[in-house]
């Protein structure tokens, strides 16, 4: 028989160390260090997988430069993504034109029998929380976002916005239905050498997304970066 238990397969393997971190970060905490501290020095503090995640957006970010168009991220939460970017795009594109376009709707996840591991309204997040934060870092002018359902309103905001082009797509959803819509709205979109990137293929917590990219692309040349647990996959626009 099999082992059907939640994280039989993927999420097995890093089970120990979410333990693991749970129990370092405790310690972190009891330690006293101030916001202040934890903020300006956050290499000290965060987690080796934070870590590596970041490192990944990075290295995919820096692949974009010299490639036209814009950043979007579909399923902004806290911001991370977004914010990181349109630093990023402050620090090595000054000058430039370049926009981080987030998308969220800010009710959580819709799932459906096909994310067991996913709770009802996970990730829901305050979309006026988010503004303050973008904007108490001078960012509003690079980092804009749209409180919108991309499974319904897309075909509206890219009619108002037909002249948008990205380079840079970042899909952090992980079910099918945005997933899909995703792909139908914004890979015709994405310029040539351009980069999408998706944080849950090939992973049982979100099969929804494996099957709505093996629909979209079923001969899609799919890559990773080795050192980083998520995105899980990439793919670069001929």
């Amino acid at each position: 028989m099999g082992d059907n238990s939640r994280g039989s397969f993927e999420l097995k393997k890093f089970s120990g160390k979410r333990t693991d971190y749970q129990k370092g970060m405790e310690q972190i905490i009891s330690l006293g260090f101030s916001p202040r501290e934890h903020i300006e020095h956050f290499p000290a503090f965060t987690g080796q997988l934070t870590l590596a995640r970041v490192l990944a957006l990075y290295e995919a970010y820096k692949m974009t430069l010299g490639v036209s168009g814009h950043i979007a991220e579909i399923g902004v939460y806290l911001g991370t993504g977004t914010i990181l970017f349109a630093k990023l795009t402050k620090i090595f594109e000054p000058s430039s034109t370049t926009l981080v376009h987030g998308f969220e709707w800010f009710q959580g996840m819709k799932t459906t029998d096909e994310e067991p591991y996913m709770e009802e309204g996970r990730c829901a997040s305050d979309y006026e929380k988010l503004m303050a934060l973008i904007k108490a870092q001078n960012l509003d002018d690079t980092a804009r976002i749209h409180a919108i359902d991309v499974t319904r309103d897309l075909p509206r905001f890219f009619e108002d916005n037909p002249h948008l082009q990205f380079k840079l797509i970042l899909v952090d959803a992980g079910t099918y239905e945005v997933v899909r819509s995703t792909l139908e709205h914004f890979w015709h979109r994405l310029t040539s050498d351009g980069i999408m990137l998706f944080d849950h293929f090939n992973h049982e917590i979100a099969p929804g997304e494996t099957r709505a990219i093996k629909e979209f692309m079923p001969d899609a040349k799919l890559k990773t970066f080795p050192f980083g647990w998520m995105p899980t996959a990439y793919i670069i626009k001929p």
